[in-house]
């Protein structure tokens, strides 16, 4: 079947009159002649068809003339979806997780969800929880803060202490290897071949680091720059 297609008003023309010049004595096209405009114009055997009922419909009618533009009404652009701050902010946030989710509450297609993210109309944002302080966390917290000050009489002002004689210490623990593992692979390469005993106890390391703060000449050159070391610790 020839691909269908949009025929204009000059094609559809021609197609009119070579069927009208290629009539049998009953007043019907000729054998083949359908099929050889469907091939000529790149349509199918049913647009032909189709044409030729509408020329017979209009000369049933006594129509002074034959008319056979095109009927096709022009798609208007669809109107664009404005977004209604007021309706998006009064979703709960428990329904703001997807775009299914929003697209819903929004009444709008996941599609016009999308655009207004591509527009940053909407924004997406990554929320970590927070720990829960109560009345005595928070009184401890305010207690370290101010062991760490010293009242300037001479200022009348709490100052930090110079902090020369605080040695900080933090440790960070990594995995040796993941559960899953991206690779990207020439074709044919010998893809990598990695095990472990159980995959719940995959073997970590440890580094543990100690920074001070940093000590300064009367010139400004350093004198200590404050970092004391980083150590390696397996397990």
């Amino acid at each position: 079947m020839a691909p269908s297609k949009n025929l204009t008003t000059q094609q559809t023309t021609q197609i009119m009159q070579r069927l009208l010049s290629a009539l049998n004595k009953k007043g019907k096209p000729v054998l083949g002649i359908i099929n050889a405009l469907a091939t000529k114009f790149q349509v199918c055997r049913k647009t032909i068809t189709r044409l030729w009922n509408e020329v017979k419909k209009q000369i049933k009618n006594n129509n002074t003339g034959i008319n056979l533009n095109s009927k096709r009404v022009g798609r208007d652009a669809p109107n664009k979806i404005e977004f209604d701050e007021e309706k998006f902010k009064a979703i709960k946030y428990e329904l703001k997780c997807t775009q299914h989710s929003i697209a819903k509450q929004m009444e709008v297609s996941q599609t016009i969800i999308c655009r207004w993210k591509k527009s940053r109309v909407i924004r997406k944002h990554t929320n970590a929880i927070k720990p829960t302080l109560n009345e005595n966390n928070k009184l401890h917290r305010l207690s370290f803060a101010l062991s760490k000050c010293k009242y300037d009489e001479h200022n009348d002002a709490l100052k930090f202490k110079p902090y020369t004689n605080v040695v900080h210490i933090d440790e960070k623990h990594f995995y040796l290897t993941r559960e899953t593992q991206t690779y990207y692979l020439a074709p044919g390469e010998v893809e990598p071949h990695r095990e472990c005993q159980s995959k719940r106890f995959i073997p970590k390391i440890m580094f543990m680091c100690a920074v001070a703060k940093p000590i300064f000449t009367i010139d400004g050159d350093v004198f200590f720059y404050g970092k004391i070391g980083i150590w390696p610790f397996i397990t």
